[in-house]
């Protein structure tokens, strides 16, 4: 197996926490800034091993809080704007298609599982490690940054 970047190896990720936990715990999720990933397995990240999406957030207690929505009660246009439009959580290819694996794997056979784990790494600037680890781990759902070799 390819060894991972020093980069990689050096990063401190929160533990991974299954979605349902994270819908009734959300004081879990720190309010800072970072990076999130969202994967089907619990254990340590691997290139091109079921990490499903990489995202960035300034706040990932507030973008965490549109993923972890009952997929029962999405809104799929929002008005806080002042203008209808669609849901910025809806508006983004990556986002949507995870959205729809939640909201699939929830109302499967078991729907109160999803067999999905979310894990964070607080850092400062999250807009170019979110980059470095899109091209790193190759996540499903993430179409910008990929490398397409």
């Amino acid at each position: 197996m390819p060894q991972s970047p020093p980069w990689f190896d050096a990063l401190t990720w929160s533990a991974a926490v299954p979605v349902e936990d994270l819908r009734v715990q959300r004081q879990r999720i720190p309010p800072g800034p970072g990076v999130y990933a969202f994967t089907n397995f619990s254990w340590a990240m691997e290139k091109n091993f079921g990490v499903l999406y990489i995202g960035k957030a300034k706040s990932l207690h507030k973008r965490l809080q549109s993923y972890l929505a009952d997929p029962a009660n999405l809104k799929l246009m929002s008005d806080r704007s002042g203008t209808l439009r669609l849901n910025s959580s809806l508006r983004h290819a990556g986002k949507n298609a995870l959205l729809v694996k939640i909201q699939q794997n929830y109302r499967d056979d078991r729907p109160s599982q999803t067999h999905m784990w979310v894990r964070w790494h607080e850092c400062a600037a999250p807009a170019t490690l979110e980059d470095q680890l899109i091209k790193h781990l190759q996540p499903a759902f993430n179409t910008q940054g990929r490398d397409t070799d």
